[in-house]
């Protein structure tokens, strides 16, 4: 009898551990935009050597793709794509692009939930942490966008800025973390934009404000979608670089507005992680119950730049708009492999571990 319960054990702390994250981002190439590191999943395709359906870095966002992951802003035929767990808000559904080219956590009705949860704000997506570290199994938190606009011209790129902040019962700030073009130009990141290749999150701190609006020369907003030019043989078989597309680029312009179906964007941000870990591994779960994670999420032309007509919005001038236009972005969270903290064991040396405290307690 005790051989089987041993023989179950083994077998069950294995099967969990077997468990791979969604994605690993182990030295893909980043671009970093204030406290998070944006990742092009075309560009991590392309190093990986494996661009198609079925490759480990091609993540699919259908429906059916996503429906078991946390959805924070979709739209599928306007409707949401599923529920989420409990503790966490469901998503918010993204415009169609007809109607509204700017989205707002703020502006548009807070979405249900499976039940009331501490620190729950109508103006951000939230989710208690117990129910993330559920989700994420000691994984690391990675974002998912997709770039869902018409495609041509000035008409694919959209802006996008996000926030994100750990509060605790009382309402007080554990840490604030945002994804910001950080008052650099509207641009793409080889052409002068306002990310940094390969840089460092920790060099940036949030203010605590929301975005600063500006114009193309100057504002907070990302530009999300635009075409990306890349040098491979500087590094080669390591990092592509992005370049300007002018005829001496090894490879592109490579398209990032990849619809609704493909994600072309995995983003992470290593200090939230880190707090959240940390978190994870000092609280009770009492404690992670009222601890909460609040997103707030932009996309579009912010109104502050002008109408949808605008130049600043339509970018007819400049190459690059920020409207929506065809619509239904999504959000979504999925699991990385953890690259720095405590490393998950590999399942054949777990299995081989206890397979000798077994054998050491038959002995006995």
């Amino acid at each position: 009898m005790k051989l089987k319960f041993y023989l179950l054990f083994i077998f069950t702390l294995s099967s969990f551990y077997s468990a791979a994250a969604l994605v690993d981002l182990t030295d893909s190439g980043y671009v970093t935009y204030g406290d998070f590191n944006s990742y092009s999943m075309p560009i991590a395709q392309i190093q990986d050597g494996c661009t198609t359906t079925g490759c480990p870095l091609f993540i699919q966002s259908s429906p059916g793709h996503i429906s078991d992951l946390i959805v924070v802003a979709t739209g599928a035929a306007g409707n949401p794509l599923n529920t989420n767990f409990a503790g966490m808000d469901n998503a918010y559904t993204t415009p169609d692009g007809t109607s509204d080219n700017f989205f707002s956590t703020g502006i548009v009705s807070d979405p249900t939930q499976v039940g009331t949860f501490s620190g729950d704000k109508t103006t951000t997506w939230d989710s208690s942490l117990l129910a993330l570290r559920t989700f994420l199994m000691g994984d690391d938190m990675v974002f998912f966008f997709n770039n869902n606009n018409l495609n041509g011209g000035n008409e694919q790129s959209l802006a996008a800025w996000a926030q994100m902040q750990i509060t605790g019962p009382a309402g007080g700030s554990l840490g604030i973390f945002d994804f910001t073009n950080n008052r650099g130009a509207y641009d793409l990141v080889s052409q002068g934009g306002g990310g940094t290749f390969s840089g460092d999150p920790g060099d940036y701190t949030s203010a605590g404000t929301g975005p600063h609006i500006g114009d193309n020369s100057d504002t907070d907003y990302v530009l999300s979608g635009g075409p990306i030019c890349i040098d491979t043989h500087t590094n080669p078989g390591g990092t592509p670089i992005p370049v300007p597309c002018d005829g001496n680029e090894d490879e592109g312009p490579i398209n990032h507005n990849l619809g609704a179906n493909e994600a072309a964007y995995a983003i992470i941000a290593p200090e939230l992680n880190a707090l959240i870990g940390s978190l994870f591994g000092t609280k009770t779960d009492a404690e992670l119950a009222a601890l909460t994670l609040h997103i707030d999420l932009r996309l579009g032309c912010d109104p502050g730049f002008g109408g949808a007509g605008d130049e600043n919005c339509t970018g007819l001038a400049s190459g690059f708009g920020k409207n929506i236009n065809n619509g239904y972005e999504q959000m979504f969270i999925g699991t990385a492999t953890k690259a720095n903290g405590i490393p998950v064991p590999e399942p054949g040396i777990l299995l081989i571990f206890l397979t000798g405290l077994l054998y050491l307690r038959l002995r006995r």
